[in-house]
């Protein structure tokens, strides 16, 4: 039985393991790469996603500032809108109330001027009557001296003529008149017969 023998080359052997070694070097050199890029793109999203999370933060305080101003401006607004309504409001109490014043003492001093003229009238009214009552008065009194002056006078004219209803028929005349205007205003009274009110005794002349 024969034997076989191969030949060896060590160099052959080194320059293989050489080339594993350079293959994996390559290799790791690309697994490498390949992660950096990796590391890279992921560094690049994150990068991108900060500054959408960052551009979405400024828009979402912008809005909400903007909210806020708009907030206060509408509170402003409203509170100005407030005070304008108050203060028209107070006024116009203010202005009725200064009309209703107003009005009330215009209708108190209507009342006053009314009851003060009707109690000026009923005064005037009661001074009339007075003044009626007291000339009628005087009247009565000037009449009732008149008469009683009448009544003397005609005493002492039947006096004078001789007593006029004890001597037989005497003129009666009426007061005012004479014997020369006793046409219409005179009676012939016989013996024992009384005077009449508002005449005096004649004797025929």
């Amino acid at each position: 039985m024969g034997i076989g023998f191969t030949n060896y080359d060590a160099s052959d052997n080194t320059q293989a393991v050489e080339t594993a070694k350079a293959q994996t070097a390559k290799q790791h050199k690309a697994d490498a790469a390949k992660e950096s890029s990796k590391k890279a793109a992921k560094l690049a999203a994150s990068r991108s996603e900060s500054k959408r999370l960052a551009s979405k933060k400024a828009k979402s305080e912008k809005a909400k500032a903007k909210s806020e101003k708009s907030e206060k401006a509408a509170a402003s607004s409203r509170a100005k809108s407030e005070s304008i309504a108050a203060s028209s409001k107070a006024e116009s109490e203010s202005i009725i109330a200064s009309s209703k014043s107003e009005s009330e003492r215009i209708a108190q001093s209507t009342a006053s001027s009314i009851a003060a003229a009707s109690e000026q009238r009923a005064a005037s009214v009661s001074a009339s009557i007075a003044q009626s009552q007291s000339v009628a008065e005087s009247n009565r009194q000037a009449q009732a001296t008149a008469q009683v002056a009448t009544q003397n006078d005609t005493t002492t004219t039947g006096t004078n003529n001789g007593g006029g209803v004890q001597t037989g028929s005497h003129w009666e005349i009426q007061n005012g008149y004479t014997w020369e205007t006793r046409k219409g205003h005179s009676h012939i009274k016989g013996p024992g017969l009384p005077l009449d009110p508002g005449y005096h005794w004649e004797v025929a002349h």
